[in-house]
């Protein structure tokens, strides 16, 4: 009789959710540090886009220009993966059929060398 009066995620078959967790397609957290005067500076500028801490974080790091200054081991990380890319084209040399994820690395390694030797000054 006692069970007329619990919910069906009490019953079984739906597994109870913990207090703090919610559907989310964003579930990793990255964090990094920085001193208040660079606070100071990134919170400026997020509140003049008018866009959320982590909307603003993703737009910068996803689709803004990098400038990077080389060094062996940027090279060998960029090395590395155009191995990789290099290895996945090999076995299917369609390009349309390339993951989501090596296209992603590639066009990357591509806006950094272009950054860097597509334009002389």
């Amino acid at each position: 009789m006692d069970k007329i009066y619990r919910r069906e995620t009490q019953l079984g078959g739906t597994p109870k959710k913990k207090k703090n967790e919610k559907n989310r397609k964003r579930n990793v957290i990255m964090n990094f540090r920085v001193s208040p005067t660079e606070k100071e500076a990134i919170d400026a500028r997020i509140a003049m886009t008018g866009l959320s801490k982590s909307d603003f974080f993703i737009e910068s790091c996803m689709y803004q220009k990098i400038l990077v200054h080389g060094n062996i081991r940027t090279f060998t990380e960029i090395k590395n993966r155009m191995e990789e890319i290099a290895a996945d084209i090999d076995r299917n040399p369609k390009l349309e059929d390339l993951d989501d994820e090596k296209a992603m690395l590639l066009k990357t390694i591509l806006e950094i060398l272009d950054s860097r030797f597509g334009k002389e000054k």
